[in-house]
């Protein structure tokens, strides 16, 4: 074991340990801060065309697509929300547009997304590569207004999706991780929604126009 014997080595320790401890404060400091940033721009409303998972015969004109609410992300990279999967098909008879609803169910979800630092740098925001990556994981769940005294969260969980959320796209890919209930209604294995920038957004816009045509909705 070694012997500190003289203040000169004490301070010789101290000079030494003390820049890695203010390095290792200055890391996560910089990461808490940066952390509370990035989750804060999570929150919002997601849209996104997918591919249809009807099994109906005729398969022409049939239209697919999700809406998803995200909110309520706190400082961990939490959050939860609601998303509303809806297929329909759209037909042309004797001049009149006819639309037939296949499936339209609201699913309840909650989630975490993972920070990590990415070097300060320009990002063109619609080349991909350049994007900031991060990775998480969207658990549906029959609901959220559980019985308290008897909680166990894994007693509510219907399927998981691993998430990849480009950062400067402001996109989220879900892709199909694991089914817990065999009983759950049917969902895409993998789809991609974009968040909702103003009121004439493409991608939301047309998801709700197209899709959810004749819906009532409150978004």
């Amino acid at each position: 074991m070694c012997k500190i014997n003289s203040l000169k080595e004490v301070s010789d320790i101290i000079s030494i340990v003390t820049p890695l401890i203010l390095l290792i404060w200055f890391y996560y400091s910089q990461k808490q801060r940066l952390s509370k940033s990035y989750f804060s721009e999570i929150d919002g409303l997601y849209a996104g065309f997918t591919e249809p998972i009807s099994t109906i015969e005729d398969k022409t004109g049939i239209n697919s697509g999700i809406i998803m609410n995200i909110r309520d992300t706190d400082d961990s990279g939490f959050f939860k929300g609601e998303f509303d999967f809806a297929e329909n098909q759209i037909k042309l008879i004797n001049d009149n547009i006819l639309t037939r609803n296949i499936r339209d169910g609201i699913h309840t979800f909650f989630g975490k997304l993972d920070f990590k630092l990415y070097i300060s740098k320009s990002r063109h925001p619609f080349r991909l590569r350049e994007n900031r990556v991060y990775n998480g994981s969207l658990y549906i769940v029959d609901r959220l207004d559980f019985s308290f005294d008897n909680y166990k969260i894994e007693d509510y969980l219907c399927a998981e999706y691993k998430i990849k959320h480009f950062r400067e796209m402001q996109t989220l890919k879900f892709i199909l991780k694991k089914v817990y209930r065999k009983d759950r209604p049917e969902l895409p294995k993998e789809f991609i929604l974009y968040k909702k920038m103003g009121a004439s957004f493409e991608p939301y816009k047309n998801v709700k126009e197209v899709v959810f045509r004749g819906n009532t909705r409150s978004d």
